[in-house]
């Protein structure tokens, strides 16, 4: 009877989370902040697709949508490690990298397409038929941004006037009321937001400029997840290796970048001054995913 009571603990103990293979494995991920919101479908198919990779060695998985909540909130979550495994995907910043209980996988997860990026504009500025051809000729103009976002700091850094607001449908609100002059976002995201907020007659893009500037974006999860860090990481390299991250990334993007034109648009170029000591393990570089059309652009020298 003794032997019999020990090899239960045994197995009971092999089948533990601490163990990670056996046990179910659960990761918590964003989910969309209201109806239509897109913007985490894409992060969410590729941790999907990691986890999948990483099957054989690792074991089956759940994932599980937290509440929805905005970028600070969430960012809290994972520094409280509230839900098990939970993953944010967001732009690098130095400390956010080097906050004390978080850390992140170093993949850039969207392969860097989100620093290149285009604006809704203010409809009776589009009307006024003002160029745009240079960094000095947009100081003029008020840009919106969210409460806590990267592009904040950035946009000050370049002498850019910033207006902070805190609620995301807000600004759809006030770019066609024309309280902002810019709302701008990446390419990969204008098509998503076109759609969501269709209801609003007046929402259109500035066709002159693209703005470009190094956002790389990352997974970031409570430092105390190693198993999950580990699993995904190695499954992000391995569907990279295979081609099935690019796959997904082109039929989840391209549609929305064919939209902005790439190659008819002057590029402006900022500088990223959150980037500090960052090293990647490589390079993104999607333009080679890119349809023909897509591919040039004229360059502000």
């Amino acid at each position: 009877m003794k032997n019999k009571w020990f090899r239960c603990l045994a197995l009971l103990f092999l089948l533990s989370p601490s163990q990670g293979v056996l046990a179910e494995f659960i990761v918590s991920h964003r989910s969309p902040f209201a109806e239509g919101d897109k913007h985490h479908i894409y992060s969410t198919e590729l941790l999907r697709l990691a986890l999948e990779k990483t099957r054989k060695e690792y074991g089956n998985f759940t994932m599980r949508a937290i509440p929805p909540r905005n970028y600070v909130r969430s960012v809290k979550a994972a520094v409280d490690n509230t839900y098990p495994n939970l993953i944010i995907e967001t732009s690098y910043e130095q400390a956010l990298t080097h906050h004390a209980k978080l850390d992140f996988i170093n993949f850039p997860m969207d392969l860097g397409v989100l620093g290149y990026r285009v604006c809704f504009i203010n409809p009776k500025l589009k009307e006024s038929g003002k160029k745009i051809e240079s960094l000095d000729d947009l100081r003029q103009y008020t840009f919106a941004h969210g409460v806590g976002w990267a592009d904040t700091t950035i946009f000050r850094h370049n002498g850019l006037k910033v207006q902070e607001i805190d609620n995301y449908d807000g600004m759809f609100l006030m770019i066609i009321g024309g309280r902002v002059d810019f709302f701008c976002r990446g390419v990969n995201e204008i098509l998503g937001e076109l759609e969501q907020f269709s209801h609003l007659e007046e929402l259109t893009i500035d066709e002159q400029f693209l703005l470009v500037y190094p956002l790389p974006r990352f997974f970031y999860l409570n430092i105390k997840n190693k198993l999950a860090k580990e699993r995904i990481e190695l499954g992000l390299q391995r569907a990279y290796a295979d081609g099935s991250l690019q796959l997904l990334w082109k039929a989840n993007f391209q549609p929305s970048l064919t939209l902005v034109n790439l190659d008819k648009r002057k590029l402006i170029q900022l500088e990223n001054p959150l980037l500090g000591d960052m090293k990647m393990q490589f390079v993104p570089d999607f333009i080679p995913l890119l349809d023909k059309a897509g591919k040039s652009h004229s360059q502000d020298e």
